[in-house]
C-alpha cells in the first residue's frame, strides 16, 4: 500500500465500512500507515515526542508545518496528552488515524479529528501501545484565526503556566500570524 494505489483501495474499503487489516509487516509505523487511509506517498516517520517540554515544543512545531502524512507512536498513559499537544499546535480539524495493538487480537483503528480523538480517548481508557497517523498540513488548513480563537487559545497556553509575552509569541509563531496582534489579544486577558 505504499505509493501505489492501494491507498485508494483502503479508503474505498473505509467509506463502506469494510474492515481493513493489514498484513504483519516489519514495524508498526508502516503496518498502521498502509491500514490508515492516509497519503502513502510521502510520509514522515516521528516515533515518540520527547518528554522535554522544551524539545516537545520544538517538535511541535517541526510538524505544524510539515506537509507529508506523519508517523508518531504513543504509550497509553501519554496518549491523550500527546493529542491534546497536536490539537493546541495545529488544527482541531486535522485529520488523525489512530491505530492500536497492530497485530494481534485487540487491532483496532479509530479515524477522525484531533478534536474527536480527545473525546473519544476521554470517554474510552487508552490501552495498548498507538501509532498515530496524521495527516499533513494542507494548503486549505491555512486560514485566518478570530479574535475569539486566539484568545481561547492564549488562555489556554496562560492556564498551562506561560506568561502572556510567551503566550503570544509562541502562539504567533504556531500560527504564523503577527506576534503584535496576538499580544494584544493577551493584554485583554
Amino acid at each position: 500500500g505504499i505509493s501505489d494505489p492501494g491507498t485508494e483501495l483502503v479508503q474505498a474499503c473505509i467509506l463502506r465500512q469494510i474492515k481493513v487489516i493489514p498484513i504483519p509487516g516489519v514495524t508498526a509505523a508502516i503496518t498502521a500507515l498502509v491500514a490508515s487511509g492516509m497519503d502513502t506517498q510521502a510520509f514522515v516517520f516521528q516515533g515518540f515526542l520527547s518528554l522535554d517540554n522544551s524539545e516537545r515544543r520544538s517538535q511541535l512545531l517541526t510538524i505544524q508545518a510539515e506537509t507529508r502524512t506523519l508517523i508518531l507512536y504513543e504509550s497509553p498513559h501519554r496518549l491523550l496528552r500527546t493529542l491534546q499537544d497536536l490539537e493546541n499546535t495545529l488544527e482541531k480539524e486535522r485529520e488523525i488515524a489512530i491505530a492500536r495493538e497492530l497485530t494481534k487480537l485487540h487491532e483496532t483503528f479509530w479515524r477522525g479529528t484531533l478534536a474527536d480523538g480527545i473525546l473519544y480517548f476521554q470517554a474510552h481508557s487508552p490501552r495498548g501501545e498507538f501509532t498515530l497517523i496524521l495527516a499533513g498540513k494542507s494548503p486549505e488548513l491555512n486560514r485566518t484565526y478570530s479574535d475569539a480563537e486566539l484568545t481561547e487559545r492564549l488562555k489556554k497556553l496562560i492556564a498551562d503556566g506561560m506568561s502572556h509575552s510567551q503566550a503570544s509569541r509562541e502562539l504567533a509563531e504556531i500560527l504564523g500570524i503577527s506576534r503584535r496582534q496576538v499580544y494584544q489579544l493577551a493584554l485583554d486577558i
